[in-house]
């Protein structure tokens, strides 16, 4: 064997015993000592493979040597076999307890003290192959967890600031908890004209697919409102339909369907009215303790089965109206005392239920509600809902 093959450590205060050993063992690498004390020394120094320990020793004996070999984390995982003449079976428990590997009696059998030093020298090398492949695993999954860290502040950055959705809208809370570290969710608010255009949108998939997902329809959501000043609601869906099959070359073919499910409304103040138009994901007005809802059209903002224009929906309100947009997570949720899903019925009662309080406080009992709902289980998507208090 070369450079790299397997040291032995053998302890016997018996010279002839370690000359015979070595002979039988001069395959491996090997190194002696006479009693506990120096093997507990050279332990600790040069962190051989596997320990061959004597019983009855000077100073301190095999057990206590053992003992101290597990206690101490530089050589606690050396394997260690005793080699010993002390063969009844309170022996034997005696040497299991301090924490050796094997137990092989003396006068020993050659051929099998070589198979069990074997089998040994196999299984430590495994169990240090297998820690050296969780060293490896665990440093990948902190490099990638930091890199997820860190698209996370990009995409919280990229979601609308506070102080301008405070402008806009000045009683609002949004709700908005990935199941990862990064979310498929996102909002967009932008002002155009007199017209506040408010979207939630829930991409395709969650973590880091629909994180990429999201940033490409802000991305998109700036040009074709932001730079192109558009404000009707059917109008931003038909386009960002185009836009994304158009990037993502999407047939009815192609591998990548991959798109969103969104709601666009443009509220004008002025007039008390809003437009309204969405890609599976409905509107939600609760006015005078009655809940509306408008409906979105069953087409996604990718290629799919139904290929025609989005419809918009104008509507009047009153001033202290509750508007709720969002995606399907939190309806989604399974908990509860019966491991279901709080369904869009209870979400809507929730709606009502919580519509009188201020922004703030409905913000905190739509989190807690959902919390209390998850209970320990899994959340299983991401959440966002978006509440406004119309003026």
């Amino acid at each position: 064997m070369g450079y790299f093959e397997p040291q032995i450590l053998l302890v016997d205060d018996s010279k002839v015993n370690l000359e015979i050993l070595k002979d039988v063992l001069k395959r491996y690498r090997l190194m002696t000592a006479s009693s506990g004390e120096e093997a507990l020394r050279l332990a600790g120094d040069l962190h051989p493979d596997l320990i061959l320990l004597d019983v009855v020793m000077p100073g301190i004996d095999g057990y206590e040597t053992c003992r101290r070999l597990k206690q101490t984390q530089a050589t606690a995982s050396i394997p260690v076999v005793f080699l010993t003449a002390q063969t009844e079976a309170a022996y034997i428990i005696k040497g299991f307890e301090a924490g050796a590997a094997d137990y092989i009696p003396k006068p020993f059998n050659i051929p099998e003290l070589l198979a069990r030093v074997k089998n040994q020298l196999t299984l430590k090398m495994a169990r240090d192959q297998n820690g050296r492949l969780m060293q490896r695993i665990e440093a990948m999954n902190n490099q990638l967890t930091a890199s997820l860290r860190y698209a996370r502040k990009i995409q919280k950055a990229s979601l609308p600031r506070d102080h301008y959705l405070q402008t806009l809208l000045p009683e609002h809370f949004v709700f908005l908890q990935p199941k990862d570290m990064v979310s498929g969710d996102f909002y967009w608010v932008g002002e155009v004209g007199d017209r506040v255009v408010v979207i939630a949108a829930d991409s395709t998939g969650h973590g880091v697919p629909g994180a990429f997902m999201s940033m490409f329809g802000m991305a998109l959501l700036n040009q074709i409102v932001g730079r192109q000043q558009v404000h009707c609601p059917a109008v931003i869906l038909d386009r960002l339909r185009q836009q994304v099959i158009a990037s993502f070359q999407q047939t009815e073919i192609s591998e990548i369907k991959d798109g969103m499910d969104i709601s666009v409304v443009s509220i004008h103040p002025p007039s008390c009215t809003l437009e309204f138009a969405g890609a599976f994901n409905p509107l939600y007005l609760v006015s005078n303790g009655e809940l509306q809802v408008v409906p979105a059209d069953s087409m996604p903002i990718s290629i799919g089965e139904v290929d025609r224009p989005y419809k918009n929906h104008s509507l009047s309100y009153r001033p202290g109206d509750c508007l709720y947009l969002g995606s399907d997570g939190y309806a989604s949720q399974f908990g509860g005392p019966f491991d279901k899903k709080i369904k869009t019925s209870g979400l809507k009662k929730l709606m009502l239920e919580y519509a009188p309080l201020s922004m703030a406080e409905q913000k905190q009992a739509f989190s807690q509600y959902f919390e209390d709902w998850k209970g320990r289980a899994e959340q299983i998507d991401d959440v966002l809902l978006l509440g406004i208090r119309l003026k």
